[in-house]
């Protein structure tokens, strides 16, 4: 049966052919797939747009491997780049050095120790300065 224009118009007003169509399209596996997509993928309306998102963060994934193998590979041997490398070590060596000393005169093993006895000799000066006051 083939309708004109007019009689669709008149018997099946365009929000009904709507409702219609909807209710026709959830019959279909499609449209579920892409409610699910939609729901649990951000970025992503449909199959297709999931396409683009998962090409996109793989194009993201490759991109950060390659800039991590790059990194990695550019060799130290930069007479700029082993001068700073020394010189960090130097620094390192002399921070761990001074670190000892300071559990050497302090007769500590750790920071947790060192601040407590700063700790407690800051209560005593304070106790002393209020008994002075007095």
């Amino acid at each position: 049966m083939i309708f004109t224009k007019r009689e669709i118009d008149e018997h099946y007003p365009l929000p009904e052919r709507l409702r219609l169509e909807k209710a026709k399209s959830q019959n279909s596996v499609i449209y579920w797939i892409n409610e699910l997509v939609r729901s649990q993928v951000r970025g992503a309306e449909d199959v297709t747009s999931l396409i683009e998102v998962t090409k996109d963060l793989v194009t993201q994934v490759e991109a950060l491997y390659a800039e991590k193998e790059n990194s990695i590979s550019i060799p130290v041997s930069d007479q700029s780049n082993s001068v700073e490398v020394v010189l960090l070590e130097e620094q390192l060596s002399d921070l761990y050095a001074e670190k000892e000393l300071l559990f050497t005169k302090t007769k500590t093993n750790s920071m947790e120790e060192v601040i407590a006895l700063i700790q407690g000799m800051e209560e005593q000066l304070n106790s002393m300065y209020s008994e002075y006051e007095t």
